[in-house]
């Protein structure tokens, strides 16, 4: 960006062509000098802590809260997602005209679903697993709470 006017630029040069050259060359060293000076000034470094101030300052602000408006909004585009991703998964592709088809289909499938739970759990029932099922539940459980408190120590 260059704005000078080559009239300005010539008649400087006339006036510095009618110094002496001692003077001349002192004019133009301290302009140098000067501009060396600006620009210094122009990109001043910051100071050498200047990152473990910020990080300070960070950590002692406190965490903006969410707003119940923008939870509410956050709730209502995960379940919006989650179900047309139910629906599309259920109708496996199909337009809004298969999707009505795939849930009558869903709904006289799920009649085999209930059988081959009941014959898993019979099955489960049968063989004493459900001590070793149940003692395992309550091992992870127990897992995921002592995990659960010791996050919120540490936090």
């Amino acid at each position: 960006m260059n704005d000078k006017d080559p009239k300005t630029d010539a008649e400087l040069d006339a006036l510095l062509a009618a110094l002496p050259n001692d003077e001349r060359d002192e004019l133009l060293e301290e302009h140098r000098q000067l501009e060396k000076d600006l620009l210094r000034l122009a990109d001043p470094l910051p100071p050498a802590d200047f990152v473990h101030q910020v990080m300070q300052k960070v950590a002692a602000a406190p965490a903006p809260a969410m707003s119940p408006r923008d939870v509410a909004m956050a709730v209502v585009i995960t379940v919006a997602t989650f179900g047309a991703g139910v629906v599309m998964f259920l109708s496996h592709g199909a337009g809004f005209e298969g999707v009505g088809l795939t849930f009558a289909d869903t709904f006289v499938r799920a009649r085999e679903l209930f059988i081959g739970v009941g014959s898993a759990l019979e099955t489960v029932w049968r063989t004493a697993a459900v001590p070793v099922a149940l003692g395992l539940a309550a091992m992870l459980g127990s897992s995921v709470l002592a995990l659960k408190k010791l996050g919120k120590v540490a936090a």
